[in-house]
């Protein structure tokens, strides 16, 4: 119930502040209250609160322009605002959401809804900080440690895919939150009519009117499909952006100096989520894993890194290949053990790797790209990492216009 949260009650209503207060301290949450625009400005920049209710309809100054006040002020911008209102028109709801709100809240209050709203908001605002701080925090290493030439490039794609879940969350979330305003209608007019029906026994024609009008209005088998699709698709998205913080975790992570055990698959598959964005326009990507393989002590932050770097070479080969406009090319990631050691395979059908140039293709700053496209560190480092750190080896094969198919191999025990 994120009890403690400090939230800021806005409305020119004592009574309507009384009414919230009562409602929202029993849940735990500390309050700040405002009773004017100009004091709402100012208490949300001195005590920075979790959440803003804000009412719309205030003298001097309304809900609306406190709103664009504490969105231009970097210091409250980021705050949730949702806002309280008797009125429900389109265009109010829309300039709201324009402005930055985040919801809204009808008058009166059901104090079911509104602790619902304000809990649901809160956590959005807490996952939203947490993925940000953990966004920075691991970017941040990556570019820093410079373990790997593809470092620079995936931290734009890291964005990409990130904002692209995020975006899909938000517009399902907002047609849930206009679901849930058109069913509280719909329940108002259910209500009205079962208490006419209690108490007289006779239902007058008008109220059956307003309730046939409230049903086509709604539209509730459309709704009632269209809400579980919105809810599948937001649950889609929060995995989608937990697999990429999770990949982002495990490949910038600098590690210990001691290896752990650790499951290779989903060490796999958190690295090619990392770099999707790198093969996605590119190649069609497969991936076979083995569920029944077990730990590998490793150092899981440095093995990941070595898997992105083949990824993204095999990427580049193919695109090279293809050219522009080229046809999409194919990548295989597989994973097997094979006798003492658990085997890793990166394949591509990309341009093959020239005879003269295989010789030194582990030579540390050793490439064959445009200046500014490539360090040569990345070949160089995968075979320190898994020879030197991992006891294992790297090899490749490969075949000019047909591909290559880089090989790691890591032990299976610790001697």
């Amino acid at each position: 119930m994120h009890q403690g949260s400090r939230l800021l009650i806005v409305d020119d209503t004592p009574q309507n502040l009384q009414v919230l207060g009562g409602i929202l301290r029993e849940q735990g949450y500390k309050l700040s209250v405002a009773q004017s625009g100009a004091q709402a400005l100012e208490v949300a920049r001195r005590v920075l609160p979790e959440l803003i209710l804000l009412d719309v309809m205030m003298p001097e100054m309304d809900g609306f322009e406190v709103c664009r006040h504490l969105k231009a002020d970097p210091a409250t911008a980021e705050i949730p605002v949702i806002f309280l209102t008797a009125k429900t028109e389109a265009e109010d709801v829309v300039r709201g959401f324009e402005l930055g709100a985040v919801d809204y809240v009808t008058k009166p209050f059901n104090p079911p809804e509104l602790l619902k709203r304000v809990q649901t908001h809160l956590e959005l605002a807490l996952l939203r900080r947490d993925l940000e701080k953990q966004v920075e925090e691991k970017t941040s290493q990556l570019l820093q440690a410079q373990r790997l030439e593809s470092m620079g490039q995936l931290a734009a794609g890291i964005a990409h895919e990130v904002n692209s879940p995020m975006q899909f969350i938000g517009n399902n979330t907002d047609f849930l939150s206009q679901a849930l305003e058109e069913l509280a209608a719909l329940r108002r007019q259910y209500h009205q009519l079962y208490e006419q029906a209690r108490i007289g026994g006779a239902v007058a024609p008008e109220l059956l009117e307003k309730m046939a009008v409230a049903l086509e209005a709604c539209e509730v088998e459309y709704l009632d499909s269209e809400t579980e699709r919105a809810l599948g698709k937001i649950q889609e998205g929060v995995k989608r952006v937990v697999e990429i913080v999770e990949g982002m975790r495990e490949l910038a992570h600098p590690g210990g100096r001691e290896k752990v055990a650790a499951d290779l698959n989903h060490l796999v598959h958190s690295a090619i989520t990392v770099c999707r964005n790198e093969w996605k326009y590119v190649a069609d990507l497969t991936l076979d894993t083995d569920p029944g393989l077990a730990p590998v002590q490793c150092f899981p932050g440095e093995l990941s890194q070595c898997i992105v770097n083949l990824v993204v070479n095999a990427a580049h080969a193919i695109a090279e290949a293809a050219g522009p406009g080229g046809a999409k090319g194919q990548i295989g990631v597989s994973l097997r053990p094979a006798g003492p050691w658990a085997e890793i395979r990166v394949e591509d059908n990309g341009t093959g790797i020239p005879p003269e140039v295989q010789p030194r293709i582990f030579d540390f700053l050793f490439t064959t790209k445009e200046f500014g496209k490539g360090t040569g560190q990345g070949l160089s480092l995968v075979q320190r990492v898994i020879r030197d750190h991992h006891a294992g080896e790297v090899c490749f094969e490969t075949a000019m216009g047909k591909g290559t198919t880089f090989l790691l191999r890591l032990p299976l025990s610790q001697a």
